[in-house]
């Protein structure tokens, strides 16, 4: 069950009919059209299958219903769950364009081979993205764009940048 994938957060129920709103963990939204079931997991637990009855997007979120889950308390026994789907089923993306997933864990280096370190997590901040970098017991926060990230090898994890002089000194 590690190959799962989050596309979305349930945060509450939604009326009284069963059905809940998620936050929105993926950038293709209309992918649940073609999702008949799902699997739904809260931490630490065993993730289990719903099938997907209908979904419509509401203030940036989404609104779901599941088969099954036809009243307030059964839908507010799902809050805080994530809605997972299995890594083979993600959408393919045009080139130069990565799930931030896929960055996890690649080491960043810059062109003389040099390792700064190993990208630990990826940071949303006002539609850019930051690699957090692991550096020993440091971090560096390096801005995901095409002059500082030269090049992307996810079969070889790893990133070739350009890090800007006293970057590393912040």
């Amino acid at each position: 069950m590690t190959d799962l994938i989050s596309i979305a957060k349930v945060t509450k129920s939604w009326g009284n009919r069963g059905e809940v709103i998620a936050h929105l963990l993926t950038d293709f939204p209309y992918r649940f059209r073609k999702l008949k079931k799902v699997l739904l997991q809260e931490d630490g637990q065993n993730a289990f299958s719903l099938s997907l009855e209908s979904f419509r997007l509401h203030n940036q979120r989404i609104v779901l219903k599941f088969f099954g889950v036809d009243d307030i308390t059964t839908a507010e026994g799902l809050r805080d769950h994530e809605i997972r789907i299995a890594k083979k089923d993600i959408l393919d993306l045009p080139g130069d364009c990565y799930y931030q997933f896929d960055l996890i864990n690649c080491f960043v280096r810059d062109l003389q081979g040099c390792t700064f370190g190993k990208v630990t997590d990826v940071l949303e901040m006002g539609g850019n993205f930051l690699l957090n970098l692991r550096c020993g017991e440091k971090e560096m926060l390096v801005p995901f764009a095409k002059d500082i990230v030269l090049e992307v090898d996810l079969s070889r994890k790893e990133l070739i940048c350009n890090i800007p002089e006293g970057l590393e000194d912040l």
